[in-house]
């Protein structure tokens, strides 16, 4: 494995465009091993204080890992919370509460279609007893954590690893701008009904395997939240 000399006043940057580099045209692969922080100074003609701080870097974006007594190694495979942290941030310093839901809304219903497509046996047990419990089938408080648990599992059984990471982060962001408003609409005599049937009507298109269904079922029920999300934010 061979890297460029650096020159530059931000090496550490440098230090990590190279190794970004060799990721982007597979010389670094899922599990492979980095040289050691000595060797790649050599390499690269800089300190091991800018190796160490560009490895640094790469390790808060979930990039690598180093492990005691073996070395730094390219990730085998990314923790979801921070796949798309940096997004995450971006998202909440924007605080546009209103396009993150619109977002939030397409990825929901491409996830559903995708779900009716690759769900698991497995994974439609799960999402059916949550669906019971959604739809006031199964005894218990229906509560945000429920909802949220129920929609998180149908983007998982999407089972498109990007999707899947795109909407948690988005997910995330949202949940933090309308925690207090999503469990206001969950508790409305007036939307509970309402939100009941949808949650069923999208269940019932993924066991059936009907991916065109479980889109509009998702596309209707995501309008539904969305309206009355928007209502509730200009209260």
């Amino acid at each position: 494995m061979e890297f460029n000399p650096i020159v530059s006043t931000k090496l550490y940057k440098q230090v990590i465009e190279q190794i970004k580099e060799r990721i982007y045209n597979k010389t670094l692969k899922k599990g492979d091993k980095l040289p050691s922080e000595r060797d790649m100074a050599v390499m690269l003609g800089v300190s091991r204080t800018a190796i160490r701080e560009g490895l640094r870097s790469l390790e808060m974006l979930g990039i690598t890992e180093s492990r005691q007594g073996e070395g730094t190694f390219i990730v085998s495979s990314f923790p979801e919370y921070k796949i798309f942290e940096p997004l995450s941030l971006i998202f909440m310093l924007e605080n546009n509460t209103v396009e993150l839901l619109d977002v939030r809304s397409m990825l929901e219903i491409e996830c559903a279609g995708m779900a009716a497509d690759f769900i698991t046996p497995e994974e439609l047990d799960v999402l059916e007893g949550y669906r019971l419990l959604l739809t006031g089938e199964r005894e218990g408080k229906i509560t945000e954590e429920a909802d949220y648990t129920y929609h998180s599992l149908i983007a998982k059984a999407s089972h498109h690893t990007l999707l899947y990471y795109m909407y948690s982060s988005i997910n995330e962001v949202v949940s933090h701008h309308i925690v207090d408003m999503r469990q206001l609409i969950l508790e409305d005599p007036n939307n509970s009904e309402i939100l009941a049937s949808q949650h069923n009507e999208i269940y019932q298109a993924i066991l059936l395997k009907n991916r065109d269904q479980a889109r509009q079922a998702m596309r209707e029920h995501m309008q539904y939240v969305h309206d009355q999300l928007c209502r509730k934010y200009k209260e």
